[in-house]
């Protein structure tokens, strides 16, 4: 594996996973002198990854597909001849794609036995320095920690212009802050009325305007709304590619342990997340140096990988504990 001119790059979902991903490619670009990169990755995620510099071609693949299509799609790979493979996500579905290739592919080691230990009997191993980041790099030998490049992305400025129209529209012509309250388990929603409480400190403390993206389906978002006719709510109403333009003109952005905050960093904007059940040993977190987790010391804590699990206890203490004061001492300290 001397020459290393044409690298296909594996990893199917989710959003912050795949947008993690990228330092990973910038490594590569470099270390093998401008390799032609290629993506494989869900339809349903591919639009995260236009214009990033260092892919030179996204395949995707059907969040639909079969077992027929997994087999279909590894002829292909097997036809494309690349001189190696990075596995990223090590699933049965990348196992797949990649069956009569091991001699080229090398594929992620997940901490799963680390985790147990975490999840089950709360003895937390991990190396300090621990990170999904770092786990994509060790498929690299000589990868060297010091070096390791910030995640990437990129809107374009057609995208700008598009959305600076929308945000007018809307009421938006000056300096905002981005809220994402939402996130695809409830368990790591912070409470609404600490949302409110939040809001209303940011609006007296700073006089910004506080616009709020999410999906159709963030409940959090539709309540924060009802309730504060301050903030511009503009979840649901955007796709992947219209929130990355927004983000990018944001001054700072706060909010969940989900895939917007990592588009944020990668868009190189600081955030502010609060993380409940899950940690940088799940794989959540920031990765900036100027951006923080809001996050409380409860010996529960993390108790599932993507925050899934519902809580046990009586009270979600990992969340309950957060102030809004915190956080908002956070988010207005990052403008």
């Amino acid at each position: 594996m001397n020459n290393h001119n044409k690298i296909l790059v594996i990893r199917f979902s989710s959003i912050g996973d795949i947008v993690i991903t990228t330092s990973f490619l910038k490594t590569i670009k470099i270390k093998y002198n401008n390799p032609e990169i290629h993506f494989l990755t869900l339809d349903k995620f591919s639009s995260i990854l236009h214009l990033q510099p260092d892919i030179n071609r996204i395949i995707e693949l059907s969040s639909d597909s079969t077992i027929k299509n997994l087999f279909e799609l590894n002829e292909y790979i097997k036809s494309s001849n690349y001189d190696i493979i990075y596995d990223l996500h090590g699933s049965i579905r990348s196992r797949i794609s990649t069956i009569g290739l091991s001699e080229i592919t090398l594929r992620v080691k997940k901490p799963r036995f680390l985790r147990f230990l975490l999840f089950q009997l709360h003895l937390n191993l991990f190396p300090k320095d621990y990170s999904a980041i770092i786990m994509y790099h060790k498929c690299i030998d000589d990868y060297d920690k010091r070096t390791i490049p910030k995640t990437k992305l990129q809107v374009s400025s057609t995208e700008l212009q598009s959305v600076r129209s929308l945000l007018e529209d809307n009421g938006v012509s000056d300096k905002f802050i981005v809220m994402v309250p939402g996130a695809a388990w409830p368990q790591k929603q912070w409470n609404t009325n600490k949302y409110i409480h939040l809001i209303n400190e940011i609006e007296i403390k700073t006089k910004k305007i506080i616009v709020m993206l999410g999906t159709i389906n963030d409940k959090v978002c539709a309540k924060i709304s009802s309730i504060n006719n301050n903030v511009i709510d503009l979840s649901g109403k955007t796709d992947i590619r219209q929130a990355m333009a927004i983000i990018s003109l944001a001054e700072t952005v706060f909010g969940s342990d989900t895939g917007l905050l990592h588009i944020a960093e990668a868009l190189d904007k600081k955030v502010t997340m609060i993380l409940g059940p899950t940690s940088r040993e799940t794989g959540g977190g920031v990765s900036l140096k100027d951006s923080i987790n809001i996050e409380t010391n409860v010996w529960c804590r993390p108790c599932s990988q993507n925050g899934k699990q519902k809580c046990y206890r009586s009270s979600q203490y990992c969340m309950d504990f957060i102030s809004p004061n915190e956080v908002a001492s956070s988010v207005i300290e990052r403008l």
